[in-house]
């Protein structure tokens, strides 16, 4: 598990291409200064942590405790974004199209990096909602067959209901005890699966108690039974170091401006290489695409998705 130290070193040097150098400079003097001392005394160090407060662009009014749904970016990433919105607004079908987007197919690369996957398995999105619908409004389910769910975002359980109305599937709701073993999570899927079960959708983490769930065990279960699987890694990503080849999903969503730090509306979606061809894309589009509707892509060789 990572310490705060570890946390500040990788996620600095992560965002090192965008941070003015002296900001970046005087973060990394701090976290060097304190790198010797016991991480409960660098806790309580009101001059280390004023040093990281001075990234942030925060209101003094008010005290947040919510950094989880959306977190304040450093104030280097609040002002690289505005000044690429000042400067898609000198000429907008120029920069946006001529200068920026070709830019996110390198935000695509550093992403998968980061995540461990192939480039081509993974598409920006602008948070974990629209990646899992993604995954969700895009498979081929028939009247009566099953989904199960544990406790998920509304937006989640309301495309699935979506789906209950519109094609007729049928959606099994799992409650989890608080707190839970890992052990008492795999059973409470491996009891709730029948002969009809397609799709298991569950949390990586959930927002409301911070349970992490047994995600390769799960996706194992899935795999072997031949059932799709979907994680909601909306709190997972940059929150813990894994990487999504540990637990081999059939689908990953996820939100950036959450524990990654990065301007509010970015996320990804990954798909398993052999489940793109076959997937319906939210936002189709056709092979020959003039400017503004290339966007990220899964498995841009085969079946597009725009976003």
């Amino acid at each position: 598990m990572w310490t705060r130290r570890d946390f500040l070193s990788r996620t600095t040097a992560a965002g090192a291409a965008s941070i003015h150098p002296e900001g970046l400079s005087r973060l990394f003097a701090a976290t060097a200064a304190v790198a010797q001392r016991p991480v409960d005394d660098v806790a309580t160090d009101e001059a280390y942590w004023s040093e990281v407060r001075r990234a942030f662009t925060l209101d003094d009014t008010i005290l947040n405790l919510n950094n989880g749904g959306v977190c304040p970016s450093p104030r280097v990433v609040h002002d690289a974004l505005k000044r690429h919105l000042d400067q898609s607004n000198l000429a907008p079908s120029y920069y946006m199209w001529e200068v920026l987007e070709p830019r996110i197919e390198e935000v695509r690369r550093r992403l998968a990096a980061a995540a461990g996957v192939d480039h081509e398995c993974l598409a920006v999105t602008r948070n974990a909602s629209e990646a899992l619908q993604i995954a969700q409004l895009g498979l081929d389910l028939k009247p009566g067959d099953e989904v199960l769910i544990t406790q998920d975002y509304p937006r989640m359980l309301g495309t699935w209901e979506q789906r209950v109305q519109r094609d007729r599937v049928t959606l099994t709701k799992l409650s989890f005890p608080v707190p839970a073993s890992q052990a008492e999570l795999l059973r409470l899927f491996e009891r709730a699966i029948t002969p009809k079960t397609r799709v298991m959708h569950f949390c990586h983490i959930t927002n409301l108690t911070g349970q992490i769930f047994p995600v390769k065990e799960l996706c194992a279960l899935a795999r072997v039974r031949g059932i799709v699987s979907i994680v909601d890694g909306a709190h997972a990503f940059a929150h813990f170091p894994f990487k999504i080849p540990d637990f081999d999903p059939d689908y990953y969503g996820t939100s950036l401006h959450k524990w990654l730090l990065a301007p509010v509306g970015t996320g990804f979606l990954y798909v398993r290489n052999d489940r793109i061809a076959a997937h319906w894309p939210l936002t189709p589009r056709h092979e020959k695409v003039g400017h503004g509707r290339a966007g990220g892509t899964v498995g841009a060789h085969r079946q597009h998705t725009t976003l």
